[in-house]
């Protein structure tokens, strides 16, 4: 990968057992459970404290039960109790729960918060790797440190993949946000709406003194300005992309491994990101924990444990992507009543997250005609 001796004369190499390249959601609480296992690391950030993320920010129910031992769980978030869909502006369906089902959070105080008590080089940007038989030797800007392994947590434009040849990132979308101030009569619903853009949608919902508003489709449709249909309040408004889940299994080799959008670990379906960028990171803590212990370098394991917890919902939820979004006009009738909407919430009860292979079983077993058809492009798709 190069060298840089006047770097190496300047300072000496600091060793750590890893060495995670990006302090977002997936970098940060990697490090946690790396804490709590007793296995030191450190976090190579090239922002800022509270540095800016546009992102939606929006949680599922089972965010909770997944954060690292270490991190505390009293943070600022907004809950949301009603979940409301609407097409072209038109409200087609509305319910509200007896709990909240989903949060909403700054993105810049909650990388924050989860970056606490750990140790983060903030204004350091990763410049190359070596890895050599029993060690990964590291470069940046301002350091050299040597480890037994090396984490890619550094999002869609991940420079550890692109080094290590690992994950291409082939399906993008792009996403549109703006903020805007929150009135008092403002609800805390999760809106969804849909028909303003082909193969994507827009939201709208609260986040502590915001209203985020904002729109993605695939990057081949996306249409700048999609946010200002859903609420033509001015406001300046930031593009950003996101990489999808492709099927890649191309994260790890040697001592490097990728974690969260690095890896494209992000639901195919609403292109959610950080409950998965946060479960694969915990995973991978695990593996690195065993490699450890057995001075090995063996990721087959984390390629597993993602394939039974998180692909498999992955591909189901790919499909229902393939089938919701181009033939919308067509099943919305079905899809956007209240039951169906409804069970899909609360398909996060057991898992914490979207259950797709659920709505999937629920479809099996209808005997409308109308979802059977859908049952039957979705089983296509889904083995396609």
């Amino acid at each position: 990968m190069g060298s840089n001796p006047t770097l190496s004369a300047r300072k000496p190499m600091e060793k750590h057992d890893v060495i995670i390249i990006g302090g977002g959601p997936s970098g940060a609480t990697l490090s946690h459970f790396l804490k709590d296992m007793g296995i030191d690391s450190v976090v190579i950030e090239k922002g800022d404290h509270f540095r800016e993320k546009v992102c939606a920010g929006g949680l599922p129910l089972g965010i909770f039960d997944i954060l690292p031992q270490s991190v505390s769980r009293d943070f600022e978030y907004v809950p949301y109790r009603t979940f409301r869909v609407l097409h072209k502006g038109i409200v087609e369906e509305s319910v509200t729960f007896d709990r909240p089902f989903a949060f909403g959070v700054m993105r810049k105080n909650f990388d924050e918060h989860l970056r606490n008590n750990l140790d983060v080089r903030y204004g350091e940007e990763f410049v190359s790797f070596e890895e050599h038989a029993n060690e990964v030797i590291v470069k940046t800007n301002k350091n050299v440190y040597s480890g037994a392994f090396l984490v890619g947590a550094d999002g869609i434009g991940s420079k550890v993949a692109l080094l290590a040849n690992l994950n291409k990132k082939t399906k993008i979308i792009i996403a549109e946000e703006k903020e805007l101030r929150k009135e008092n009569n403002s609800d805390d619903a999760l809106n969804v709406y849909l028909g303003y853009n082909f193969l994507g949608y827009g939201w709208k919902f609260t986040k502590k003194d915001f209203i985020s508003v904002g729109a993605g489709a695939m990057k081949k449709f996306y249409k700048k300005g999609v946010s200002n249909l859903i609420d033509p309040t001015y406001a300046d408004i930031k593009i950003y992309p996101i990489s999808l889940w492709d099927g890649d299994y191309n994260i790890a080799k040697g001592r490097v491994a990728l974690v969260g959008e690095a890896a494209s670990i992000v639901d195919p379906f609403n292109a959610a990101g950080i409950y998965h960028s946060i479960l694969s990171s915990k995973l991978l803590s695990e593996v690195i924990l065993d490699n450890l212990k057995k001075r090995s370098k063996d990721f087959s394991q984390y390629l597993n444990l993602l394939e039974s917890t998180i692909f498999e919902e992955f591909r189901y939820g790919s499909a229902l992507s393939n089938a919701f979004y181009p033939f919308l006009p067509i099943i919305k009738r079905v899809i956007l009543n209240k039951r169906i909407l409804e069970f899909i919430i609360r398909t996060q009860e057991d898992i914490g997250y979207l259950s797709y292979k659920e709505v999937f079983k629920r479809f099996e077993k209808s005997k409308r005609l109308e979802i059977k058809l859908i049952y039957a492009i979705l089983k296509i798709l889904k083995f396609m």
